[in-house]
């Protein structure tokens, strides 16, 4: 993409204006290209935004972005039918990133079109980056020129060409460094010559001698042009890194500067060969220095990469093929991961395929069938994190390179799905699967072996519910079929699974997924049963894992967040993703003022005041057949949390659980008695709570009728008769404690037949 952002601006003249990124990391694709006019995003104050991807440049160090504009709560007009975006009055939305502020940018742009007709967009860009206005806490390869200044550049033609120069890297060591140096072209549209001191300004990190320009004083004829030479001498003292300044011109032109002092580095050879001993096509490779002060990725499709690195230890992903001589045969793929790759002098690696070796991980079952195989590893250090994996129907023609390497923090995990192969040779209507694992950590092994005995796994009786009529479901990839259906589990012990169910009405909808919250571990022979994607569907709050805490709902300092689930099965256990098949609202209100709103049900983030103040907190969805419509009003008060660990908000959420058939359905003119439990948002067990108030209503919520809830140990019960003629249950509750209340309603809770 930005090969073709340099050629079509060489073949038709048309300046792209690009979005540096919001990774907050060095630009990608299509940003980094030379033609790019690329924006990076800025605070009201000009103070560059975190998230504002930024340079130098991947692989020579350039100044990327060339420009910045206001990126931060950026207001505009809503889409009609629009879901992003945090409400700004009726018909407008806030929104921040750096596609916010390249629009800026490129409206400058289009102004300086159209008063210049005949100008190029070299001229466009240079124009803009010349009168650009700098922050003094930023650097170039931060900022590039700085915040764009319409104004100015209106007033402006193309002075100082390049608009910005980058000298590239000076290789260590640096005691035979020779000064490099580049033109800057000063162009004079006026009829009078014109005289410009030149001088080096704005330098980051400070090095004296590290920059300099001649002349310091330039005169440039009346229509024509002069020359300054800008030089960087990287054998100053001073710690070797990137350097930034500018070259400022006594009119105001500037022109960002950049250097890279190279730390101690050496060349490192990385050789691929492929099955057939011939080279293999490496598709990708990335690597991390400690620290995550170096990140490199690319290809070597010819089975040789060349690359400069850092002295120091580096973690290494990296993938390649056997090259196919037969286009219709299946091509073979080598993974490798090495931990911890020491660069300490120019080095050579080579990976082949010949030692590689293809998973095995096998069932006793004498009728099961790969479904689906997955290898997943993970690299964790105090400076960064590292996640990775695939996945595949079986693990024919997939290979694991053995490591050279090792390293604390680094784990791996290798899983199958079995199941029983149908007529057309698919999963459908399988009545059991196994779930087999083989896991490790330090290193990739010679060979993953491992093979699970049915007597020593555990197991578990699931019922898949339907919830949508006519609905198919999808449990883990691996067995299909029709909902409901019962499925025999098999689990390897001792191991952390995280399941799902799928499921889809038809192939143009958006599917729905109901997973563990908190990862599951079973024991050795263990025997239990399961119900997924059950009624009562509504609010809840399930437990999750320590890492992931306040993930419902949070404040952090002076910012609220919430994800609070509004379709959670009725185990409150799972939670449910829909992907855009429910519609609703979320509003948060204090003294009987809106302070943020979304159009997202459940979901909200927000700046909120320091001042410990009481909240309202609204938010309903909607989405067919069950629990077709969900509400929740809660109250609660908060203040600002101070330091890095967020406070989960004090929320309830009331849970019904009758049993029900597996299409969720009571028969009218039955009686249910119905465990009623409280969840609270965040660790630690609901004992403070006053007895839920409920209400029922059997016209989809036209009338209400109170009902009589008591204790039963940990939980309530309520005894409920369903009226002969009746078709659904619909609920109303309410519930507190010392920390907040809940008012919460869901209308078609269940079905009755």
């Amino acid at each position: 993409m930005s090969q073709a952002v340099n050629r079509l601006t060489a073949e038709h003249g048309a300046l792209f204006v690009v979005s540096a990124g919001n990774s907050g990391r060095p630009v990608a694709s299509p940003a980094a290209a030379d033609a790019a006019l690329t924006v990076g995003a800025v605070e009201r104050d000009d103070r560059l935004a975190g998230f504002s991807s930024r340079g130098p440049r991947i692989g020579d160090g350039a100044i990327k972005p060339d420009i910045t504009a206001p990126g931060v709560d950026i207001v505009a007009a809503k889409a009609k039918h629009g879901v992003i975006g945090t409400p700004v009055g009726e018909g407008h939305v806030a929104l921040s990133g750096t596609s916010m502020a390249a629009p800026h940018v490129a409206g400058a742009a289009a102004i300086l079109a159209a008063k210049n007709p005949a100008w190029s967009p070299l001229e466009i860009k240079t124009t803009l980056m010349n009168s650009a206005k700098p922050h003094a806490d930023s650097g170039v390869f931060d900022q590039g020129a700085g915040r764009v200044d319409v104004a100015r550049a209106v007033t402006s033609s193309p002075v100082a060409t390049p608009a910005s120069v980058s000298f590239g890297t000076a290789r260590w060591p640096h005691d035979d460094d020779q000064p490099i140096t580049k033109k800057i072209t000063y162009r004079n549209t006026g009829s009078e010559p014109l005289t410009l001191d030149l001088s080096i300004a704005e330098q980051k990190p400070p090095a004296t001698g590290m920059f300099s320009v001649s002349p310091a004083k330039l005169t440039v004829p009346a229509g024509g042009t002069a020359e300054a030479t800008v030089t960087a001498d990287t054998r100053v003292a001073g710690p070797d890194g990137f350097y930034g300044a500018a070259v400022v011109a006594s009119n105001g032109a500037r022109v960002p500067i950049g250097v890279h002092k190279e730390p101690e580095s050496y060349d490192v050879t990385f050789n691929y060969v492929g099955h057939d001993g011939k080279p293999g096509n490496a598709l990708r490779y990335l690597l991390i220095g400690a620290g995550a002060s170096t990140v490199l990725e690319g290809a070597a499709p010819t089975g040789t990469a060349k690359l400069r690195l850092p002295k120091g230890k580096y973690f290494m992903s990296t993938y390649f093929e056997t090259t196919r001589t037969d286009p219709g045969t299946r091509g073979k793929l080598t993974v490798v991961y090495e931990p911890s790759i020491e660069v300490t002098g120019e080095k050579t690696v080579t990976f082949d395929a010949r030692t590689a070796a293809q998973p095995s991980i096998t069932v006793d079952r004498q009728d099961a069938s790969p479904a689906y195989g997955s290898l997943s590893v993970r690299m964790s250090t105090p400076d960064f994190g590292f996640g990775g994996g695939w996945g595949m129907r079986d693990w024919t023609g997939f290979y694991v390179h053995p490591s050279a390497t090792s390293a604390s923090g680094f784990e791996w995990s290798a899983s199958s799905v079995f199941a029983r192969k149908n007529a057309e040779g698919g999963f459908y209507g399988s009545p059991y699967q196994f779930h087999s694992q083989a896991s490790g950590k330090d290193r990739m092994p010679a060979a993953i072996r491992h093979s699970d005995r049915e007597r020593d796994m555990a197991r578990v009786d699931a019922t898949m519910k339907a919830r949508i009529p006519g609905s198919t479901g999808g449990r883990n990839n691996g067995v299909q079929g029709p909902l409901p259906f019962r499925l025999t589990e098999f689990y390897t012990p001792g191991v952390a699974w995280s399941r799902w169910l799928i499921e889809v009405t038809d192939p143009n909808s958006q599917p729905t997924f109901v997973d563990d919250a908190a990862p599951r571990t079973f024991r050795r022979g263990a025997r239990s049963t399961e119900q997924w994607n059950t009624a009562v569907f509504g609010p809840a709050f399930p437990a999750l894992p320590s890492e992931m805490a306040g993930s419902w709902g949070s404040r952090l300092g002076d910012q609220l967040y919430l994800n609070a689930q509004l379709f959670a099965d009725g185990t409150g256990e799972h939670s449910t993703f829909d992907f855009g098949s429910s519609s609703g609202t979320t509003r948060l209100t204090a003294n009987g003022k809106v302070v943020a709103e979304s159009t997202t049900p459940g979901q909200l983030y927000t700046p909120v005041p320091a001042a410990k103040t009481t909240y309202q907190l609204h938010t309903e969805g909607n989405r067919a057949p069950l629990s077709s419509k969900v509400t929740a009003d809660w109250t609660f008060t908060s203040e600002t949390v101070p330091g890095d660990r967020s406070k989960e908000l004090p929320l309830l959420a009331v849970r019904f659980a009758p049993r029900l058939d597996d299409h969720n359905q009571a028969r009218a003119g039955s009686v249910l008695t119905i465990p009623v439990t409280v969840q609270r948002n965040g660790a630690g067990a609901v004992t403070d709570v006053r007895t839920p108030e409920v209400q029922v209503s059997f016209d989809e919520g036209k009338t209400w009728q109170r009902t009589l809830v008591f204790k039963a140990g940990n939980k309530w019960l309520l005894t409920l008769p369903h009226p002969k003629n009746a078709k659904s249950v619909s609920f109303k509750a309410k519930a507190g404690d010392a920390h907040g209340t809940v008012d919460q309603t869901i209308l078609q809770a269940y079905t009755l037949k």
